[in-house]
């Protein structure tokens, strides 16, 4: 009876789907078009709230061919990142590199080129404040991101802030995990970590610190949300003093506390 039941009701929905398939595809493409608006709309809302309160390492998408207003237009687009911020100023640093397509200066992005060196030019770039929002809208400025932890579309656009360290809690620090910040200091993230877990072992609560925070990034190996989790639990009930602040991020982006 269950099973004539399910035939039953395929062929209704199906002589349904038959008879007004343009009504469904109507809605279904109507769906579509009012979730793409409502997302555009979100994005544009972020993206003025950020350009109007911008923040040193906002990632700024600029058109210099829409700035360029005594020549023909030619797409010249660029990518430059906010240094410093007033009231009156906004300054910048400016790529070396012109694309000629807005997904090659995405792409560029993505691939972590805001950390090669010498990809900005060392002269800074001033723009007033005043003028930011008529670039935005004349599209000179046609996009801006603000950074993820270190990351812009998944690509790093900044340095990770190195380890904090107080001063009163030095003295306290065992051998290992002095020598995992010095290897970390100096980019060898593999051998950084293996004295991390030894300081881990020997129950130092910024060893236990230092390894979450890269096994969470997945620095110097594979991604351990959970362990990660679980250290700095521990570290924070010994009282370390930024393992409470790395918890709640940590909570709130993964959902792994619950």
């Amino acid at each position: 009876m269950i099973k004539n039941a399910i035939f039953r009701s395929h062929d209704i929905i199906s002589e349904l789907l038959s008879r007004y398939k343009a009504i469904v595809i109507a809605f279904i493409l109507i769906g579509v078009c009012a979730h793409w608006i409502v997302q555009h709309q979100r994005t544009q809302q972020m993206q003025h709230a950020w350009l109007d309160a911008p923040k040193v390492d906002d990632v700024i998408m600029v058109d210099i061919g829409r700035m360029q207003t005594d020549r023909v237009y030619q797409p010249q687009f660029r990518i430059a990142q906010v240094i410093a911020v007033n009231d009156t100023q906004l300054t910048l640093k400016q790529g070396r590199y012109t694309y000629s397509r807005k997904r090659d200066a995405k792409r560029a992005i993505q691939l972590d080129n805001l950390m090669v060196d010498d990809y900005f030019q060392a002269e800074p770039w001033h723009i007033p404040r005043t003028q930011v929002m008529p670039y935005y809208q004349s599209g000179a400025i046609y996009a801006a991101y603000r950074p993820n932890d270190i990351y812009v579309m998944g690509g790093i656009v900044k340095q990770r802030a190195l380890p904090h360290f107080p001063k009163h809690q030095r003295a306290v620090f065992s051998a290992a995990n002095s020598q995992g910040i010095g290897f970390y200091q100096r980019g060898d993230l593999v051998a950084a970590r293996a004295e991390f877990e030894i300081a881990t072992k020997n129950k130092d609560q910024w060893g236990m610190y230092n390894l979450a925070t890269m096994l969470i990034a997945a620095e110097g190996g594979e991604q351990d949300l959970q362990r990660g989790f679980e250290l700095l639990k521990t570290a924070h009930e010994q009282g370390n003093v930024k393992a409470k602040e790395a918890l709640a991020s940590l909570c709130m982006m993964h959902q792994i506390c619950e």
